[in-house]
């Protein structure tokens, strides 16, 4: 009877922490964005920063759910998620630059909720368990009331 491979546990907490880093930086850049209407003009520079910062932990997100769907026998559901708040990240920024704050603030706050969804994600699973049961699927109410 051949053995399964032990799979390497750092690829999940690799990723636990940059979608850590990634929530707390996307719920720190509304905080900026207030203190800079509130007239507190410095930290509009500190907001374009943190969203530099942002992207860039979302990027390395983007390869830590990689590593950990081929290397850690994650879904690959991370990795799509991921993917798709960095593409929206750069898509911000770009709209930050060029002023367009009717789609910069509602896809701001899109940006927000994706990255805290993730990261409750990322923290909820667990090796081993089926990749189809994860991270998208609805939990069974029988499982919530036992």
């Amino acid at each position: 009877m051949p053995r399964s491979p032990v799979l390497p546990r750092w690829p999940l907490f690799t990723l636990r922490v940059t979608g850590a880093l990634v929530g707390l930086l996307a719920a720190g850049q509304p905080v900026l964005a207030g203190g800079f209407l509130q007239g507190f003009y410095p930290l509009l520079n500190a907001h374009m920063l943190a969203a530099m910062i942002l992207a860039t932990a979302v990027l390395l997100s983007v390869i830590a759910s990689l590593l950990l769907w081929r290397l850690g026998g994650g879904p690959s559901a991370f990795a799509l998620q991921y993917g798709v708040l960095l593409v929206l990240c750069v898509a911000q920024i770009t709209l930050g630059f060029d002023r367009v704050l009717l789609l910069h603030i509602p896809l701001g706050v899109g940006i927000f909720i994706m990255g805290e969804k993730f990261v409750t994600d990322v923290f909820r699973f667990k090796p081993g368990t089926d990749a189809a049961s994860t991270p998208t699927a609805a939990v069974d109410v029988a499982e919530v009331r036992a």
